[in-house]
C-alpha cells in the first residue's frame, strides 16, 4: 500500500471534499477518486458516502482514518530519525513557537547549533502556545518552546524562563489608547484587573502581532499590554503603566514527548536549547 494514498484519505476525510482535497495535496481530482477508490477495493470496504453536498466516512471508513493517522505518523518518523539510528546528528527536527517568542529565544541557540551540526536541519512553525502544544501530542511537531502548557503525562515539560505580562508606557505616547491582542489570556486578565481599578482608555487598538503591537508601543502610538520580553525586545526606554496593577507571569517551557531524546538528533537540539541563555 502507498502511503501517499493514506495521505490522500486523511486529507479527504479531513475536508469532506473530493475538489478541496485535490487542491490542497497538489494533485488532479480525477488522480485523487482513482487513488481513493483503488484503497476501497484493496482494503475490500467502501470509506467515503458520497453526497453532492461533499463525503463522509463510513463507519468503516472512520476505524480505518484511525489506522491510517497511526501509520502516517510512524512512517513519518522513521524516515526523520533514520539519520538519528547511526547516533549522528542529521536529518529534519520540527520546532513549535509562537512568532513572538522565536524573536527572543532562536537567536540565543539556533545559529551556534546549525554551525556545529551541519546535517541538522529545523523546520521552524508558528502558532499560538496552546495549538504548538497539541501538534506535539498530535506528533506533528517534535518539541516546542510553549507559553504556559498545561501538564501532561505524556510530555516532557522544562521550564526555560519566566516573564512578565503588563501594561507598557513609553514616555510621551498617548496615555488614552491601548493596544493589544484580545485572543491571548494574559491580555483578558490584565483587561480585568485595569477594570477593577477604574484605569480606562478611550481608545483601544487591538492586532494579533505581538511584534506589531511592540512597535506601536515605540512609535508612542499609546500604551500596551505585552510581555517584557517582547516590549523590551524592539526598543527600550519603557515602564510599566500602572504600578498599582500586578503583572501576569508566564512561564516558557521547552515540551517534547520522551522519545525524542532517544536519538542523538534529539538530543542535541534538546540540550542547544535547555544550554541557551534566554
Amino acid at each position: 500500500m502507498d502511503i501517499d494514498v493514506l495521505k490522500y484519505f486523511k486529507t479527504t476525510a479531513r475536508l469532506g471534499n473530493m475538489s478541496r482535497a485535490a487542491q490542497e495535496l497538489h494533485i488532479s481530482q480525477p488522480t485523487l477518486t482513482v487513488a481513493i477508490r483503488k484503497l476501497e477495493d484493496q482494503l475490500g470496504v467502501r470509506l467515503f458516502e458520497r453526497s453532492k453536498k461533499g463525503v463522509s466516512l463510513t463507519s468503516a471508513g472512520e476505524q480505518i482514518y484511525k489506522y491510517s493517522d497511526n501509520l502516517i505518523k510512524l512512517y513519518e518518523e522513521m524516515f526523520r530519525n533514520a539519520g538519528s539510528l547511526e547516533d549522528k546528528v542529521k536529518g529534519t527536527l520540527r520546532l513549535g513557537l509562537h512568532p513572538s517568542v522565536a524573536c527572543y529565544t532562536l537567536p540565543a541557540f539556533l545559529s551556534q547549533t546549525l554551525k556545529q551540526h551541519r546535517d541538522l536541519n529545523v523546520e521552524l512553525h508558528h502558532d499560538l502556545s496552546r495549538n504548538v502544544l497539541q501538534d506535539i501530542l498530535d506528533n506533528t511537531l517534535d518539541l516546542g518552546l510553549v507559553i504556559n502548557p498545561e501538564r501532561h503525562g505524556d510530555l516532557i515539560i522544562k521550564e526555560l524562563c519566566q516573564d512578565e505580562v503588563t501594561v507598557w508606557k513609553k514616555k510621551g505616547s498617548l496615555s488614552d489608547t491601548l493596544i493589544y491582542d484580545p485572543s491571548l489570556f494574559q491580555t483578558q486578565v490584565i483587561l480585568e484587573r485595569l477594570q477593577k481599578k477604574g484605569l480606562q482608555y478611550t481608545r483601544k487598538i487591538s492586532s494579533t502581532n505581538l511584534e506589531v503591537i511592540a512597535t506601536l508601543l515605540q512609535s508612542g502610538a499609546g500604551h500596551a499590554i505585552l510581555p517584557k520580553r517582547v516590549a523590551l525586545n524592539s526598543g527600550s526606554s519603557i515602564e510599566p503603566a500602572h504600578s498599582q496593577i500586578s503583572v501576569y507571569r508566564d512561564s516558557l517551557c521547552l515540551v517534547y514527548r520522551p522519545s525524542l531524546k532517544r536519538t542523538a538528533t534529539g538530543k542535541a537540539l534538546v540540550q542547544a536549547i535547555l544550554n541557551a541563555k534566554i
